[in-house]
């Protein structure tokens, strides 16, 4: 018999581990190109975390396709952050926080380059 949730313990999720959970779930949402950091300056984290309680905050710098219309894609990078934060961790996101530090032109497919070559 399984002893109830309030007698099995404490789980702590360190900050670094809530971090890398984020990252990797905001590089699912299409249209991030990547999560990465602003300028060269060690401090400038790509990517930033914090739990308190059962409350977590993430803070995001990406790096998005051009054109993608930025306001769509954060709502879209939030939800996904914030619901595969609760999926793996059961904590609750009380919000993400997303600084777009880039626009990355998106590449032409294959077959477009390919009639062009033929014209």
């Amino acid at each position: 018999m399984t002893a109830p949730a309030e007698r099995r313990g404490d789980i702590r999720i360190p900050d670094r581990v809530l971090t890398r959970i984020a990252r990797r779930a905001a590089e699912e949402v299409d249209g991030v190109v990547e999560v990465r950091r602003r300028g060269t300056a060690p401090w400038q984290d790509a990517a930033r975390a914090t739990v308190e309680g059962d409350l977590a905050v993430v803070s995001l710098n990406v790096a998005v396709t051009y054109p993608t219309p930025i306001r769509t894609l954060t709502e879209r990078l939030r939800r996904h952050v914030a619901d595969r934060v609760h999926e793996l961790t059961g904590l609750t996101v009380d919000h993400v926080d997303i600084d777009v530090t880039a626009l990355v032109p998106e590449q032409r497919a294959p077959q477009e380059r390919e009639v062009e070559e033929r014209s």
